[in-house]
C-alpha cells in the first residue's frame, strides 16, 4: 500500500475528501493522508509516514537545508512544453547599441514597466524572481541606516531612470507611502499617481501594455505571454497595438533577438513543472504507477481517474529518471541561482528566539518559506529554556524578538525594557485572552462588589488576570494597591509566589488555597478553574475559552466530569463583553528603544510572512502555515486562533476601538512599580514587596 500525502487547496472544493474515499472503495493500491501543508507532507515523507506526493518547485528549494533524502520520479506538466514558465525580456529598440553591449550599458537610465509587486502564485514571476533578475544589472545597495527592502529600493530607483513599479512594496501603508515619495521615478511611468494594482500597468499584461503604449522601454515577462500580446504564437489573436518591429527581445550577453517570428528567443530564467517526490524506498513502485496514468484515465470514472484528481493531472506524467531535487531543478537556467543570492556583507537578519525545541523547528522552517518568496530581513532561529530567558536574550541583544503570551508583558516592560512591535489577532471575542470573574451560579453573587472578602483563584502571579483584576479595584473602590492586594479578598491562590525565596508566611498565604502536584503549586487556568468548580474558591480570575472548555468536555481531567453551572459576574462599566480586560492572543516583543529602521524591518518582515503562510494565504497548495498545527501539535510559536499580525493601530480599527478594558494599549496606565515599592515600604514592607521582589526573582 503507498500511502499519498494530500493537501487541499484553497476554496470550497475540496478534493482529499471527494476522491480520497474512492480509492479506499476500489482498493487501488493507494491511500491518503491529509497534510496541513506542502512542507508537513515532505516532513512525513522523510519520516517514512507516506510514500509521496506533488510538489511546487519553490517547495523543493525551501527544503533543501533540511537534508530529505527523496527522489522526483515524474514531472506534472500541463503542457508539451520542458518548462512551466520562461521568463524573457522585451525592449524598445530605440535604447539598443547598433553593437552588442553589456546589459549594464543598455539598460542604465531606460524606464522599467515593472510586472508590479504581488505575492499569488499564478503570476509569472515571484518577488524574489524578479529581484533576482534585476541583480543581474543593478549594483547592489547595503547602505546600515536604510532597510534591506529600502536598499534594494534605493539601487532600481538610482538605475533606472523611471519605472512603473505598481502596488505595495512593503505591507504597511503608511510605510509603503513614505518611500513612494521618497523614490517618486518608481512610480513616474505608471498611468495613475496611487501607483497601486489598480493600475493600468500593474500586472504581467499591465506591464506589456505600458511597452506597448510607449510609457518605458524594458520589461520583463512570460514568454507565453510576450507572444500572445505581440501575436506571435498562431493560437492568439494575431496582431497588436503595438509596432512588433520596434521591440526585441534582450537577451543575458547584451544581444537582441526580433519578436516577430521568433518562437524560441533567449531566456533568462526557467521554473521548472511541479513535480511527483517519493521516499527513496518508494521511488520505484510511485513512478510505475504514476507513469502508468494516461490522459483517457482522467474520464475513467474510477480510482485511476481519482489519483489523477489528487496529483493534478492534466496529462500524462512524464518520468524524471528518479533525480535528486537540486539535480532536477539545476536543469533550470537561473532558478537554482535566483534562491542563493549573496546579501549585504555583514549579514542583516532578525533573530527569533524559541522556547523549545519544537518551536525552533517551526521556525527554521518558517524562516525557509520566507526566503523562498524574498522575506527580507531572512528570519533568523535560536533557542533557550524559557520565556523568560528568551526575554533575557532580546534585551541582551543576543535576539531581536520573541513570541510570548500577553502575561509576559507586565515583567517584559519592567524589566527587560521589552514591548510589542506586532499582536497576534483575532475578531473573535471567545478566542481573545479575556480575564472575566467566574463564580458558581448557586453562590448568590451578582455583583464585582459582591466579591469582596471572597476566596480568589489566579492563574498566576503578576500576570494580565492579577494586574487586570487589582486596578480594576483599586480604580473601581478607591484602593491603593497595598491595600487591593493585601485586604481585598479573604484568601488569594497566586500560583508563583512559592519559587521567589519569600519567607514561609508570605509564601504560605498566597498558595495555601491552590493545588499542589506533590510539592509543586499548580499554575494556569484549569487549575483556577477547577478551584471554584470544587469550592475551593470562590471567584476564578480566568479566560471565556477555558470555561467554554470545560463546558464541552475538552479537559481531560477527573474532576472535569463533574458539570458545575458557573456564570460570569460583568464588571458595571461593561455589561455587554462582561470581562475585566481583554488582550491579544499572542505579542511579539522587542526592546522598547528600538531603531525606527530596525522596527520597519521587523514589522514588515512579519506581516509578510503572515501575508504568504497566514490565514489568507495567495496561493493554491499551501506552502506554510504559520496559524496551524505543526508536527501535530497547536500553538506552536504562534496561536491556531491567530486571524493576522498587526500593529498597535489595531486599537484604532473595528471591533477593537469598542472594546473597553484593552490589557495591552492600558498597561503603562496601571500603578507603577515604584508606586508598589514606595507603598510596600511604607506600610508593609514585608508583605506589599511581593510585587517588586518577586517579579525580580522570578526573572534572575
Amino acid at each position: 500500500m503507498l500511502r499519498l500525502c494530500v493537501v487541499e487547496g484553497r476554496g470550497p472544493f475540496k478534493r482529499g475528501a471527494t476522491f480520497c474515499p474512492i480509492l479506499e472503495e476500489e482498493n487501488s493500491g493507494v491511500e491518503c493522508v491529509l497534510g496541513a501543508d506542502q512542507l508537513d507532507c515532505l516532513r512525513r515523507i522523510s519520516k517514512g509516514t507516506v510514500d509521496f506526493g506533488v510538489f511546487s518547485p519553490e517547495d523543493l528549494i525551501a527544503a533543501q537545508w533540511a537534508n530529505i533524502d527523496v527522489l522526483v520520479t515524474n514531472e506534472i506538466r500541463q503542457r508539451h512544453r520542458p518548462y512551466e514558465r520562461r521568463i524573457v525580456s522585451v525592449v524598445n529598440r530605440r535604447i539598443l547599441f547598433e553593437t552588442d553591449a553589456s546589459l549594464s550599458n543598455v539598460l542604465r537610465n531606460s524606464t522599467l514597466c515593472h510586472p508590479g509587486v504581488g505575492v499569488d502564485d499564478l503570476r509569472p514571476m515571484s518577488d524574489t524572481l524578479a529581484e533576482y533578475l534585476e541583480s543581474l544589472i543593478i549594483p547592489r545597495s547595503c547602505e546600515p541606516e536604510l532597510t534591506l527592502t529600502e536598499n534594494h529600493i534605493k539601487a532600481v530607483s538610482s538605475f533606472f531612470y523611471k519605472a512603473c513599479k505598481a502596488g505595495p512594496w512593503v505591507p504597511d501603508k503608511q510605510r509603503d507611502a513614505a518611500l513612494k515619495k521618497k523614490y517618486p521615478n518608481l512610480c513616474g511611468a505608471c498611468a495613475s499617481p496611487d501607483c497601486s494594482t489598480n493600475d493600468k500597468y500593474w500586472g504581467p499584461l499591465g506591464a506589456l501594455q505600458c511597452l506597448g503604449d510607449d510609457a518605458g522601454d524594458a520589461m520583463w515577462g512570460e514568454m507565453d505571454d510576450v507572444m500572445y500580446f505581440f501575436g506571435v504564437n498562431t493560437s492568439s489573436p494575431a496582431g497588436s497595438a503595438a509596432n512588433i518591429d520596434s521591440f526585441a527581445y534582450l537577451c543575458r550577453d547584451g544581444s537582441s533577438q526580433p519578436v516577430a517570428g521568433n518562437m524560441a528567443p533567449c531566456v533568462w530564467l526557467n521554473r521548472p513543472w511541479p513535480v511527483v517526490i517519493a521516499k527513496r524506498k518508494a521511488s520505484a513502485s510511485v513512478s510505475s504507477l504514476v507513469s502508468s496514468l494516461k490522459e483517457e484515465d482522467l474520464f475513467s470514472s474510477n480510482w485511476r481517474e481519482a489519483l489523477a484528481s489528487l496529483l493534478e493531472v492534466r496529462r500524462a506524467p512524464v518520468t524524471a529518471h528518479m533525480k535528486a531535487p537540486l539535480d532536477y531543478l539545476a536543469s533550470a537556467r537561473g532558478f537554482r541561482e535566483a534562491y542563493s543570492q549573496s546579501g549585504c556583507d555583514p549579514p542583516r537578519h532578525i533573530t527569533m528566539c524559541t522556547n523549545s525545541l519544537l518551536e525552533k523547528n517551526k521556525c527554521e522552517w518558517l524562516s525557509e518559506a520566507g526566503a523562498v518568496y524574498g522575506v527580507k530581513p531572512p528570519l533568523q532561529c535560536t533557542m533557550t529554556a524559557g520565556a523568560a530567558d528568551c526575554l533575557r536574550s532580546v534585551r541582551d541583544g543576543a535576539s531581536d524578538v520573541t513570541v510570548q503570551h500577553s502575561d509576559w508583558l507586565p515583567v517584559g516592560s519592567r524589566f527587560f525594557d521589552l514591548k510589542p512591535v506586532l499582536y497576534e489577532v483575532t475578531p473573535i471575542m471567545e478566542k481573545m485572552d479575556t480575564v472575566m470573574a467566574y463564580v458558581r451560579r448557586d453562590a448568590n453573587i451578582n455583583d464585582m462588589a459582591e466579591l469582596r472578602g471572597k476566596r480568589a483563584a489566579f492563574p498566576s502571579y503578576d500576570g494580565v488576570a492579577w494586574h487586570s483584576v487589582f486596578k480594576y479595584i483599586a480604580d473601581k473602590e478607591n484602593y491603593n494597591c497595598y491595600d487591593a492586594v493585601h485586604d481585598y479578598f479573604s484568601e488569594i491562590c497566586a500560583p508563583g509566589v512559592e519559587v521567589s525565596g519569600f519567607e514561609v508566611d508570605i509564601t504560605d498565604r498566597y498558595t495555601r488555597n491552590c493545588y499542589k502536584d506533590g510539592d509543586e503549586v499548580v499554575r494556569g487556568e484549569v487549575a483556577a478553574l477547577r478551584s471554584v468548580v470544587e469550592g475551593k474558591s470562590d471567584v476564578a480570575f480566568i479566560s471565556m475559552r477555558t470555561v467554554r472548555m470545560y463546558q464541552s468536555n475538552l479537559i481531560n481531567e477527573p474532576w472535569s466530569n463533574t458539570l458545575v453551572d458557573l456564570k460570569p459576574v460583568c464588571p458595571e462599566e461593561n455589561r455587554k463583553y462582561c470581562y475585566i480586560s481583554w488582550s491579544n492572543i499572542g505579542h511579539i516583543y522587542a526592546k522598547r528603544n528600538i531603531t525606527a529602521m530596525r522596527k520597519h524591518e521587523i514589522i514588515t518582515m512579519f506581516t509578510k510572512l503572515d501575508q504568504l503562510f497566514g490565514k489568507h494565504q495567495p496561493f493554491h497548495s499551501v506552502m506554510f502555515t504559520m496559524y496551524g498545527p505543526f508536527n501535530h501539535q497547536t500553538d506552536v510559536i504562534f496561536h491556531n486562533n491567530t486571524k493576522s499580525l498587526s500593529t498597535d493601530n489595531l486599537f484604532k480599527t473595528h471591533p477593537y476601538v469598542s472594546m473597553p478594558f484593552n490589557f495591552d494599549s492600558t498597561f503603562n496606565d496601571s500603578v507603577s512599580h515604584t508606586d508598589i515599592t514606595s507603598t510596600a515600604y511604607k506600610m508593609a514592607p514585608t508583605v506589599v514587596l511581593l510585587a517588586a521582589i518577586l517579579s525580580i526573582l522570578v526573572i534572575n
